[in-house]
Formats: C-alpha cells, sequence, structure tokens
C-alpha cells in the first residue's frame, strides 16, 4: 500500500488557527508602521463629519455646529435644541445638545483651524457653524503628527459649494485657504 501525500484537516485548521491569530496580533498596529495612514484616516473621518453635518441641516432647515478642541486633539458636534423637544416643553427652555467629545487617532494633532477672514486660530475652541440651509463659511482644519511635524494635512472645506478637499503636504507647510473672488463663479 502506498501512502497518499497531502495535509489532514485537522492541519489545515491549525495553520488557520494560527494565522489569524497573527493577524489579530498584527493588524491594530499596522497604522503604527504607517503615520500617514493616522493623518489620512483622522482628515477623511471630518470631512465626512463636516458632509453629515451639511446634509442634516439642509434636511431638518435646522442650525448644525461642529466644534473643534484644538489643545486636546478633539471634536463634537452640536445639535439643535429642537432635536429633543417633546409636546410638554417650551423650545426657549432648552439648550443645545452636545455630543461626547471624539479624540483624533493616536499621535495626530491640530495646528490650527480658521477661515479667510479671521485667520488661523492655534488653540481653543475653534466652531464651525452650519445655518438652516447647510451654509458655512471657507474654513481650513490643519492636521499634523506629533511625532512627524513635517507631515501636514490641510482639510479645506468649501462652504457654499460644499466641496472639501484634503491637501496633504510632507514638508511641513500648511496650505491656507485663499479668498476666492467673483471670478471664481
Amino acid at each position: 500500500m502506498q501512502a497518499q501525500a497531502g495535509f489532514t484537516l485537522i492541519e489545515i485548521l491549525v495553520t488557520l488557527v494560527i494565522l489569524g491569530l497573527l493577524l489579530a496580533l498584527v493588524a491594530p498596529s499596522i497604522d503604527a508602521f504607517v503615520p500617514k495612514a493616522r493623518l489620512d484616516s483622522a482628515a477623511k473621518q471630518i470631512a465626512a463629519e463636516v458632509d453629515l453635518a451639511r446634509s442634516e441641516a439642509r434636511i431638518q432647515s435646522k442650525q448644525f455646529v461642529l466644534e473643534f478642541d484644538l489643545k486636546k486633539a478633539r471634536w463634537r458636534r452640536i445639535l439643535p435644541a429642537e432635536m429633543q423637544l417633546t409636546t410638554d416643553q417650551e423650545l426657549w427652555t432648552l439648550e443645545p445638545q452636545t455630543e461626547d467629545w471624539v479624540a483624533l487617532p493616536e499621535d495626530v494633532v491640530f495646528t490650527g483651524a480658521g477661515n479667510v477672514n479671521e485667520g488661523v486660530a492655534r488653540d481653543g475652541v475653534y466652531r464651525m457653524v452650519f445655518d438652516e440651509n447647510g451654509f458655512t463659511g471657507d474654513h481650513v482644519l490643519l492636521l499634523k503628527l506629533q511625532s512627524d511635524p513635517t507631515m501636514v494635512w490641510s482639510v479645506q472645506i468649501r462652504g457654499i459649494s460644499g466641496k472639501s478637499e484634503i491637501i496633504a503636504d510632507f514638508d511641513g507647510h500648511e496650505h491656507a485657504l485663499e479668498e476666492v473672488g467673483e471670478g471664481a463663479f
């Protein structure tokens, strides 16, 4: 009788379990090897939140606000007071509802936020207000890595068009907003 070559089902399952365990250990720390991924992730998440706030303001015809805590590297939404209104309450008695702060990924910080008219703020809480039509001013949010200050991501938000653009810079340059004139339309 001749023995057949190949693997048994048990050998294949043990190999798959070992590979799964290795992947589970390595996957959470992948961004430690790729710092650019942390900045990309933070910038895309902020751009998505800006789009969501704009959409909700338009759909509900209510003012929505995003706050960015520049010193503590976190942000949150402030929902209109009308969202919590019940039949036995008066609107004037309610305060806007603030959601919990959301921290930026580890090692990612804000270097500033601002607009063309007021310039770039470097600390404090920066507010981005969307009116009941979903419009806001033009804003820029600046992100960088604490461990590598040469990597600066600028998230530019155009208030009227709703366009968000992420500009990556590997030389430490911030890309501030430029004023848009009549010729741009």
